[in-house]
C-alpha cells in the first residue's frame, strides 16, 4: 500500500489555514481503490474514491487531485473508463483522460454537461476543484474488460445520469453517490428522493457482497448496508409524516429529528441541507 500526504499552507481572505491533501492507493480483491481528500484546520472535507479494475478506470476523481491522477495513470495506463454521473468530484478531470487518449463512457444525458460544466458553488469548488471540460461517450449495457464483464444499471435518484457498474460474477457493484453511508442527514435540493429508494431496493436485491462506494471505498455485505439505508430513510419519512399530522412545522421536524441546521446549510446557501431531507420526505 502507497500513502503519500502533502502539506502545506492555504491562504484565504488573508486568513491561513492548514491545508492537507491526502492520496492513498490500496488493493481489494484486485481492484486498485484511490482516496483522495483534504483537511483544512484538522477538519476533513468530504474525501472521494475511484478504482482501477483491470485497465478500466471507474470515475474520474476530485479536480484538485489532477496532477497526482496523471502521475499514477502514467504508470499504471488506464484502456478506457467510466464515470457513474457528471459531478465534479466524479467526472471534473475529463480531460485529464481525453489526453490520456481515452474518451470516457458516461450517461447520454451527462455528455453535454462534461462539453460544457456550468460554474459550480464555491463550496463545492473549494471541497474538489473547479470542473474541467472534455469530450465524453454514451455508454451501452455492458462494459468489458480482458477479465470481466460489467452490467450498466441505470440508477436515478442522486441524479438523472446516475448509473451504476455489476460484474455479477465477481460480486462487485461499483455504486457512485448511491450509497455514501446509512444514516444521511442531508440531502441536495435537487435530488429525488423517491428515485433513491426505487434504486436502493432494486440494486439491494442483486447478487453481490462488495459495494464499492465513491466516497466510502469499499464495504463488505453490500445489499444489507442499501436495504439498511433504505430502511433508515423509511422510519425518518414514517417519523416526519407523524409530526406532520400532529400540526408541526418543517423547521421542527427538522429540529426534532435531524437536528439543528449547521454549517453544511450555510456554506451551501441552502442548496445542501437537512431541511430539504425532510422536505422531501414530506412530499413522497
Amino acid at each position: 500500500m502507497a500513502y503519500v500526504i502533502i502539506s502545506f499552507t492555504y491562504s484565504k481572505f488573508s486568513v491561513k489555514k492548514d491545508v492537507v491533501y491526502i492520496f492513498q492507493l490500496f488493493d481489494r480483491q484486485g481492484v486498485t481503490c484511490i482516496k483522495m481528500g483534504r483537511t483544512v484546520l484538522g477538519r476533513a472535507l468530504r474525501a472521494t474514491c475511484c478504482f482501477l479494475v483491470d485497465g478500466l478506470a471507474v470515475e474520474g476523481g476530485s479536480p484538485y487531485f489532477k496532477t497526482k491522477l496523471n502521475t499514477f495513470y502514467q504508470e499504471n495506463k488506464p484502456h478506457q473508463a467510466v464515470f457513474t454521473h457528471g459531478h465534479e468530484d466524479h467526472a471534473g478531470n475529463v480531460d485529464l483522460f481525453n489526453k490520456l487518449g481515452i474518451t470516457p463512457y458516461v450517461h447520454q444525458s451527462a455528455i453535454n454537461y462534461l462539453s460544457s460544466p456550468p460554474v459550480i458553488p464555491y463550496y463545492r469548488r473549494f471541497v474538489w476543484g473547479a470542473p474541467a471540460a472534455g469530450q465524453s461517450q454514451a455508454i451501452g449495457d455492458i462494459i468489458e474488460t480482458a477479465k470481466h464483464t460489467f452490467h450498466v444499471v441505470d440508477t436515478p435518484g442522486h441524479s438523472e445520469d446516475h448509473l451504476c457498474l455489476y460484474d455479477e460474477k465477481e460480486g462487485w457493484l461499483f455504486t457512485g453517490d448511491l450509497y455514501v453511508g446509512e444514516r444521511i442527514f442531508y440531502l441536495y435540493k435537487n435530488e429525488n428522493l423517491p428515485k433513491i429508494k426505487e434504486t436502493l431496493k432494486k440494486l439491494s436485491a442483486l447478487d453481490f457482497s462488495t459495494l464499492f462506494c465513491s466516497h466510502r471505498g469499499p464495504l463488505q455485505k453490500g445489499p444489507e448496508a442499501l436495504t439498511r439505508k433504505l430502511l433508515h430513510l423509511e422510519a425518518l419519512e414514517e417519523e416526519a409524516k407523524a409530526l406532520q399530522l400532529k400540526g408541526h412545522s418543517i423547521p421542527h421536524i427538522t429540529k426534532k429529528l435531524l437536528g439543528k441546521e449547521d454549517y453544511m446549510c450555510f456554506i451551501s446557501k441552502g442548496e445542501f441541507s437537512k431541511t430539504a431531507l425532510v422536505t422531501a420526505l414530506l412530499s413522497t
